[in-house]
């Protein structure tokens, strides 16, 4: 593990704090035990949970004398540029080109970076995106952008 491994998992422990604290003020829904806040807690203690784990983890290696604190290669820096990169796509385009067109894209993207197969990337991609649309349109009631697709259900 690198030292970068424990800045890392320390913002990503902050960030879970950070979501946590504010979710606290969402309103409740009446007449329901889980309100607005119950999700983004639930993810905001998974990323604490995971980012102090890595901090344990890099500390730990350390201590044991496994830590590498040399200079990322290419190869280990181009997936998170991928993963960024995929993001501000979906931030940039979704409003105009819509959810569908998108996500599908975003997420190919993140899986070639992370070495999935073409293939398992461009179906896996096309599916869950698929599935999430559906889920939040029908089940939760939440419209996630159509963009130029016309509206499909």
């Amino acid at each position: 593990m690198r030292s970068i491994d424990r800045w890392t998992g320390a913002g990503i422990a902050a960030l879970g704090a950070a979501v946590y604290v504010s979710s606290r003020s969402f309103p409740n829904v009446p007449g329901q035990k889980l309100g607005a806040s119950t999700l983004p807690s639930i993810v905001a203690v998974g990323l604490f949970v995971c980012g102090l784990l890595l901090v344990l983890r890099s500390l730990r290696s350390a201590h044991y004398g496994k830590g590498s604190d040399e200079a990322p290669e290419a190869e280990q820096i181009a997936p998170a540029f991928g993963i960024l990169g995929s993001i501000v796509l979906y931030l940039v385009a979704s409003e105009g080109l819509g959810y569908l067109i998108v996500a599908p894209v975003c997420m190919a993207i993140a899986m070639r970076a992370l070495k999935v197969g073409w293939a398992r990337a461009i179906g896996w991609s096309l599916v869950a995106s698929l599935a999430v649309h559906i889920a939040f349109y029908k089940l939760l009631k939440v419209p996630l952008p159509w963009g130029i697709v016309p509206v499909l259900y």
